[in-house]
């Protein structure tokens, strides 16, 4: 990845998993944006997953932003209408923090 901040080039949406009450008295998952930052994007490889009786197609994705508090692993970040799911995140300590994604389309 790039050091530079022009390679911050693509505006993404950070959103992050809630609870809200579903119209049967239970619970059921919802996004809620949370900002947004400008990001470095660099795809990987892609491949199949097992999802229950279902395959679903994921790739690696790897984005770079600025250094923001929040707790990421429970996050996801929009491009668009690209869903980027926040597997793990890589921090040294620098300005920039680097998000290890997967990308899901069912």
């Amino acid at each position: 990845m790039t050091d530079t901040i022009g390679a911050l080039r693509t505006r993404i949406r950070i959103e992050s998993q809630t609870r809200v009450a579903d119209e049967i008295g239970g619970v059921a998952l919802a996004w809620t944006a949370q900002g947004e930052a400008w990001a470095e994007i660099v795809v990987g490889g892609g491949g199949e997953a097992g999802a229950y009786d279902a395959a679903r197609s994921a790739t690696s994705v790897r984005l770079r932003v600025r250094r923001r508090p929040g707790d990421w692993l429970r996050s996801r970040v929009r491009n668009g209408d690209a869903a980027y799911r926040v597997l793990a995140v890589r921090d040294d300590g620098g300005p920039w923090i680097e998000l290890v994604c997967e990308e899901e389309r069912l």
